[in-house]
């Protein structure tokens, strides 16, 4: 017996789904785990956002741990050339890329380094880096210890290795052509780093310490050299620009006793800090924190850009054969990313590359306070066309021929709340009380912008003004900062939805801005030292602070830095195509609350409800009483638009519906059928129909309780 089987029609069929397979060669495990782990996690983003997006190839991702040492990489690295791999997401750090690199060119497979910085590892021809290399991270450190900090001498401790050396010469090239003294210490694999330590501590106790070594080795030099009356500053590159480093120290006794102990002071390099972001990356970072429960660091940020410039080539590099023609045509399309009107953006800025496959990004400066990472109160900034009169003035100077930098002012800034002391949700306006507090540094160099000069946009100029020029309290600290307190007790408007009255959510907002100084200038940051304690529990208010609101619950208080951008070039023809915006820095805090709804409903529609149970008990009168039937029912409803109007004169001009009005238009609705029904029966009556006109008083009750009982349900399931 034959059996056939018939295909379906072709129209019927699922058109088969296009996968493309992108690996990621990262340190998972070892002592490289915060750098592998943070991309992993930015590239997982990137790839869920991608196939969410059904824009092009389904990115099938898959993931290779190098054990954060030079075998483990080249055994990944070897499995994913024999993968169906396109191309390959990381190594993660310099000493695991040196490592595959030669393996991925041999088989002209493209590797994009997450957070890989050495020089070095664009030596193997198909590897590409994403963020700034050691050389720029040395330079930077160089400038700012000679520009912002005004040292000129240093002793730089450098590790003999790929990631060491290329860090220490950028800092001895910039050293030397700014006449900044710099003595090195060559500590090399194998030595005993403590005893090595101990050994020059006297040497460099009264001088900056360049710690020109990854994060493993610097946790174990910088505790000896403290304890040796080490004294710093210290400096290190983007090894310690991370909050993550700290956690090597917690298990030292000093540490435990005083968290920080250590760390405190440390400055580190990094290519982002979210405390000092721009809008687009604190955009990122809600999306992020919603997905993970954490916000991202540079290295998740950076490993996002990767996954995103993987996804960009997947989608441009055509429609290749075999394995090996696609990673040809994806290094191609990579190589030809040299212009910026082209290149795909990113977080850390566009997706573009040099003749050596290196990425141009910021280069910030943190710096570890109570053990954690912040930015330094004063950045270098690029700028990309200076003015001849800034020139001069020294405002913007030159950090190497050719490259321009100026000042930026990182103001840490917070907000405590005493008291909210109304709300007048008829005015859209409410009432409150609070001190705010800056501190930035005090010399900014020339042309600096005034932190003071900031603007509350929600203050109501008809009760209250902030007085910019009369702190409560100023004073210069140790740290050479500036602190400013002002306290506020002003009214300020604030947008109110009341759609969901009076079961809603209110958020009561507290904001000011710069107005006379671009972000490129000053930028308020979160001052988390004052507004977070060590569990990272959220403050910045009274615990009284809502006592007078009886008729709302507190529910939370955030803190967050507030951005104005304006999508122009505003008139300036020297801004580039790449600059055409203007961002704007404040700050915000936001207090959410919750009404009381069942005070609220009470308060506001008892009286409806004692004339509701009035109304229905009339239909329950002898049919004799129709004009007192009649009468009961439009007196109710006189007495609900007067209750109504009452309600909305609480509520001031609003254009739309709002909850607690559709009891009102249910109540209208019952008023209306109890006037119908009476007339209706009443007619039954008097035509000979008595048995049909009890019928509909009946059906009249029934249907009167079941919407009172499903307006009853429905306000209870109410969000």
């Amino acid at each position: 017996m034959l059996v056939w089987w018939v295909m379906p029609p072709a129209a019927t069929a699922s058109p088969p789904v296009e996968k493309v397979e992108i690996a990621a060669a990262l340190s998972v495990t070892g002592d490289f785990t915060p750098f592998g782990s943070g991309s992993l996690q930015g590239i997982q983003f990137a790839v869920e956002e991608a196939n969410a997006g059904n824009a092009g190839p389904r990115i099938d991702l898959k993931i290779y741990d190098d054990q954060s040492t030079p075998g483990g990489a080249r055994e990944a690295a070897s499995r994913v050339v024999a993968s169906s791999a396109v191309l390959v997401l990381g190594p993660s750090n310099t000493v695991t890329s040196l490592a595959a690199g030669p393996v991925y060119a041999e088989a002209g497979l493209p590797s994009l380094a997450t957070s890989a910085t050495s020089d070095l590892i664009t030596d193997n021809p198909t590897t590409f880096r994403l963020v700034f290399k050691n050389s720029e991270q040395g330079e930077m450190l160089a400038t700012y210890l000679q520009r912002v900090l005004g040292r000129r001498r240093a002793a730089v401790l450098v590790m003999d290795d790929g990631y060491g050396r290329t860090l220490e010469k950028g800092f001895r090239d910039t050293a030397a052509r700014i006449g900044l003294e710099a003595t090195s210490f060559v500590f090399k694999k194998g030595d005993d780093l403590e005893q090595m330590a101990e050994t020059i501590a006297p040497q460099v106790a009264g001088v900056p310490v360049i710690l020109s070594m990854l994060d493993p080795e610097g946790a174990r030099i910088l505790p000896v050299l403290r304890r040796h009356g080490a004294k710093g500053p210290f400096f290190g590159g983007d090894a310690f620009g991370v909050e993550s480093f700290a956690a090597q120290l917690v298990r030292l006794p000093e540490e435990k006793e005083h968290p920080g102990f250590f760390s405190e002071g440390l400055y580190g390099i990094t290519p982002m800090l979210l405390d000092s972001a721009n809008s687009e990356i604190l955009s990122f970072a809600e999306r992020f924190n919603q997905r993970f429960g954490h916000n991202p660091d540079w290295i998740a940020i950076a490993g996002y850009d990767a996954a995103v410039l993987a996804i960009e080539t997947v989608r441009g590099m055509g429609n290749a054969a075999d394995v090996r023609a696609k990673r040809a045509a994806a290094l191609q399309h990579l190589l030809t990313l040299t212009d910026v009107s082209l290149a795909p953006p990113g977080l850390l800025g566009p997706l573009l590359f040099d003749s050596e496959r290196s990425r141009q990004t910021a280069v910030r400066v943190g710096r570890f306070t109570h053990g954690r990472f912040e930015s330094a109160p004063l950045q270098i900034v690029p700028v990309l066309h200076p003015h001849a009169a800034e020139l001069e003035s020294g405002a913007v100077f030159e950090i190497r021929p050719g490259r321009y930098g100026r000042l930026q002012q990182i103001i840490y800034s917070g907000l405590y709340l005493n008291e909210i002391m109304w709300i007048d949700q008829s005015h859209f306006t409410f009432g409150a009380d609070f001190y705010v507090w800056l501190r930035f540094a005090k010399n900014s160099g020339p042309e600096a912008a005034d932190p003071n000069e900031i603007k509350f946009p929600d203050l109501s100029n008809s009760n209250g003004r902030f007085d910019r020029e009369h702190p409560v309290e100023q004073q210069d600290l140790p740290d050479g900062t500036c602190y400013r307190l002002w306290r506020v007790q002003a009214e300020f408007r604030n947008n109110f939805d009341l759609r969901r009255y009076p079961f809603d959510r209110q958020k009561l907002m507290l904001r000011f801005f710069n107005a006379r100084a671009a972000s490129d200038r000053i930028v308020y940051a979160i001052d988390r030292s004052a507004l977070f304690d060590a569990s990272g529990t959220r403050a910045g208010f009274s615990q009284d602070a809502f006592r007078g609101l009886s008729q709302w619950r507190f529910l939370a208080a955030h803190h967050q830095r507030e951005t104005f951008v304006a999508r122009s070039t505003l008139g300036d023809p020297r801004r580039t195509a790449a600059e055409e915006f203007r961002e704007l820095s404040g700050y915000a805090a936001s207090f959410d609350l919750q009404r009381r709804s069942l005070t609220t409903l009470t308060k506001n529609l008892l009286p409806l409800w004692l004339m509701t149970c009035i109304l229905y008990a009339s239909l329950h009168f002898p049919s004799v009483l129709v004009q007192p039937k009649i009468g009961v029912a439009m007196t109710a409803v006189l007495t609900g638009m007067v209750l109504l109007n009452l309600v909305n004169s609480q509520l001031g001009s609003i254009g739309y519906t709002v909850a607690v009005e559709y009891a009102f238009y249910v109540y209208f609705a019952l008023g209306l059928l109890h006037i119908v029904s009476v007339l209706f029966s009443e007619h039954l009556r008097e035509t000979g129909h008595p048995v049909a006109a009890k019928r509909s008083d009946i059906w009249a009750r029934l249907i009167f309780l079941g919407a009172v009982a499903g307006l009853i349900l429905v306000a209870s399931l109410y969000p």
